[in-house]
């Protein structure tokens, strides 16, 4: 059977509202401040029973004005006051694994996505610490990307942009659980590779932010390897190109399908 026109396609089978997925479970957190004046790269330091870090939220928004100066200042403020995301357990005790949020990759209209390493506690054999002595933290080659959200643009946002936030994370968490259901054996970076489809590793918030922490991708974003906006020039895909991507993206397709038929 042939359509000529849009009249001649069947109305029986009309398009579905998105789905809404399962709520995001999220991991309580602390930002603890980085101790300044240490150069060895394999090691940071915070001091016991620290405070949370408190950072200026005006640095989180994406406004019309000049990103590329916000970049500058945001990788100034970074190198002058690195911090620490630690994971919490449910009595709010510090666990010993964390994310050192290092340079902003990108701003975004809720936040910005920051580079990030895996850091985890160093064991120390004396109990008594005392409360201001500093806290070694070895810092591991696992690679992150962190987008950290502001709670309150969240809260005067979300209802005026179609980008939500939330329901971003709820999608991210969604896929989590389906490659740890139908590929226990699995890190959730081989998992990646072989769907394409990028998952979250961790949901974390405090009272300031909500962080999604995903695999880092060292390749950039898809848009920015067709267009160079600083150049004001565009790459031109050779049909091979093209077709290759054509078939990630309906590989992509094929992935989120039985994701959604296996967990619904």
């Amino acid at each position: 059977m042939q359509f000529d026109r849009n009249t001649d396609y069947p109305t029986s089978n009309e398009g579905h509202q998105p789905i809404d997925f399962p709520e995001y479970h999220s991991t309580s957190a602390k930002r603890i401040t980085v101790l300044g004046g240490v150069t060895d790269e394999n090691i940071v330091y915070t001091r016991t029973g620290d405070d949370d870090d408190v950072s200026d939220e005006r640095y989180m928004t994406d406004t019309d004005d000049d990103n590329d100066s916000m970049d500058e200042d945001d990788d100034d403020k970074d190198h002058e006051k690195l911090c620490i995301v630690v994971i919490q357990d449910d009595e709010g005790n510090s666990q010993n694994v964390g994310y050192l949020l290092k340079r902003v990759l990108k701003t975004a209209i809720y936040g910005r996505v920051r580079y990030a390493l895996v850091v985890r506690k160093r064991q120390t054999e004396n109990a008594a610490t005392p409360a201001d002595a500093p806290v070694a933290w070895d810092v591991t080659g696992e690679r992150c990307a962190v987008k950290e959200m502001s709670w309150t643009v969240i809260r005067e946002l979300r209802c005026r942009c179609e980008e939500d936030p939330v329901k971003e994370v709820k999608a991210m968490q969604f896929i989590q659980r389906h490659y740890q259901q139908t590929n226990p054996n699995r890190t959730i970076g081989e998992a990646m590779i072989e769907s394409k489809v990028m998952p979250s590793r961790d949901i974390l918030d405090d009272r300031n932010y909500l962080y999604s922490v995903m695999p880092f991708c060292d390749g950039g974003e898809f848009f920015d390897y067709l267009v160079d906006e600083e150049e004001g020039t565009a790459t031109i895909l050779s049909e091979n190109e093209a077709r290759r991507y054509l078939l990630q993206i309906l590989e992509v397709s094929k992935v989120l399908g039985y994701a959604i038929i296996f967990i619904l």
